[in-house]
This record gives C-alpha cells, structure tokens and sequence, in this order.
C-alpha cells in the first residue's frame, strides 16, 4: 500500500514538473518543429505577398489609389507625345544647306523622310523632311535655324496622346476576353449555322483588335521619333535698275521688228482670202451683177405716150 502511494506520488511529481517546463520550451519547439497546420498558413501568406509586390510592381506609378485633381493616367516620364515643327528658312544656297541639313540629321541619330526640290542653280528651293529623336528634338532645331540668313516662318507644336493610349488598353482587353468566348462557344456549337454565326462574330471582334493594336503602335512609333519639315529658299535676287540715254540702234531695231511683224500679219490675211476664196468670190461676183444691172435699168428712158392732134 505504501509502495502504491511512493508511486503515484512520484508519478505526481513528474507531471507538475513537465508542466512548470512546458511554457519555456514550447517556443523553441515550435520554431523548430512546426506543425503541418501551421505550415500551409505561412506558405500561403508569403506566396500572397510575393504575388502582390510582383502585380504592384508591374503597375505604373499611382496605380491603384485613388486619382487626384490633374493627375494622369500615366507618369510625366513615360507620356507620349508626337512633337512636329515646321520651318522656313531663307539661305544663301538651296542646295548646300540641304547637304548640311542631312549631315545634322544623321548626326542626331535621325533619318530623312523625304526631299523636294524645283528649280536649277541659284533658284532652287527644297523641302526636307526627316524625324530625329525627341529627346534631340530641340538640337534638330537650332540647328536646322543655324543654316539659315533669315528665320521666315517657325511652327512648333506638340500632341499628348497619352491619355488616348492608356484607354486603348482596357478596350483591347475587353476585346480578346470577347475573342476567347467567343472561341470557346465555336468549339461548343452544334450545327453549321450557330458556327458561322460564332465566326462572323468572331471576324469582327478580331478586326476590331487588330484596329487597336494598330492605332497602338502607330502612336508609340509617331511619339518614338519627332516630324520636322524645313524649306530651304534662297535669298532673292535685287535687280539693279539703271536709266538707258537715247540709243538710235535700238530704235532702228524697234522700228524693223514692228515692220517685219506687219509683214507677217499681211502676208497672213493674204493666204486666209486665197484659202477662203471659193466662198466670197461667187458672192462677190453676183454682188457686182446686180450692181450693174441695177444702174443699167436706171440709165433707160422712160417712154411719153404719143399726143392726140384732133384734141389740139
């Protein structure tokens, strides 16, 4: 009997101090150690946060929060937009200013579009267009205004298309979510007509795509380089008027010239009468007859009936 108590005594012991310990080492244990349970909550949490900060980092600056007052859809770093100028340009040689003009180009990392040119020598005039960087674009400027001895005209203009682009994204989006449906009902039809029905919808979904993307890469390629057109003319010439004393040879030349130009006008209303002569001659000849017979009836003399002697 007292052994069974010596027994359940230490046995007592054993537990109250096993549970007195218990507290201190469980942390250790369970960094240590953890349960399955309490595996799969971490791993699910840090994937989550792994998952968000790749997402956040995908996103444009702002994305997200709420827009403020003059905020836009994009940041200022990355707007598109489509810089132009015009230039005319008044230089000493047309032709030598546009072989400059090139060589600025191709220095500034641009290209020419295109080259006009009308008129030979000292008057010729040309109109270069060509695109440079934007980030040159007022060094394609300047210089270009460097060939010149007079600024004529200067027009400079630039087109924020930024806005435009940003919104074309979610219509896309929206478009081949449209597209994916779409592709899914035509695996799913079940006669000839609902799949034709389904593909000429499909055929203007895709159009309407293909739409987007385009204006898409039109915008980024016309924001991707910046438009210059410069014409190149060339100083006009002052003609020097001087006043000429009396000189008889010009005169005599005048006066000859005038006499060979009447000449030629008399011997052209000659040919005409020569080449027209079947249709007034006739009507000159009749004219001239009944001219004559006229007169002549006139020239004969009217007869007196003869007097009566008895009434006398």
């Amino acid at each position: 009997m007292n052994r069974v108590r010596i027994i359940a005594l230490l046995a007592l012991a054993l537990i109250l101090s096993a549970c007195g310990g218990s507290p201190a080492a469980a942390p250790s244990t369970a960094a240590e150690m953890p349960n399955q349970g309490e595996v799969a909550p971490a791993a699910s949490s840090g994937g989550a946060a792994n998952a968000l900060e790749a997402y956040d980092a995908r996103q444009p600056a702002g994305a997200g929060q709420p827009a403020t007052q003059g905020q836009s859809g994009a940041p200022n770093s990355e707007r598109l937009v489509i810089k132009t100028a015009d230039l005319a340009l008044q230089v000493e040689s047309a032709r030598d200013a546009e072989a400059r003009l090139r060589a600025l180009v191709s220095q500034l990392g641009g290209y020419v579009v295109k080259v006009e040119t009308t008129g030979a020598d000292a008057d010729m005039t040309a109109r270069v267009t060509f695109r440079v960087p934007p980030a040159r674009f007022d060094d394609a400027l300047a210089g270009a205004q460097g060939l010149a001895t007079k600024l004529l005209s200067r027009t400079v203009s630039g087109d924020d298309v930024t806005e435009e682009f940003v919104d074309l994204s979610p219509r896309l989006r929206n478009l081949e979510a449209t597209r994916d449906r779409l592709l899914t009902f035509l695996e799913k039809a079940e006669n000839v007509e609902d799949a034709l029905k389904v593909n000429e919808s499909l055929t203007q979904i895709q159009g309407e795509i293909e739409q987007l993307k385009g204006r898409q890469q039109f915008l980024q390629q016309s924001a991707a380089l910046s438009t210059i057109t410069v014409f190149l003319s060339p100083v006009p010439v002052t003609a020097i008027l001087t006043e000429e004393g009396w000189q008889p040879a010009t005169v005599a030349r005048r006066a000859l010239r005038n006499l060979v130009e009447f000449g030629q006008g008399l011997a052209e209303l000659v040919i005409v009468l020569l080449i027209w002569a079947p249709v007034w001659l006739p009507l000159l000849l009749a004219g001239w007859w009944l001219l004559r017979r006229a007169r002549r009836l006139r020239r004969q003399p009217v007869a007196t009936p003869p007097s009566n002697p008895e009434a006398a």
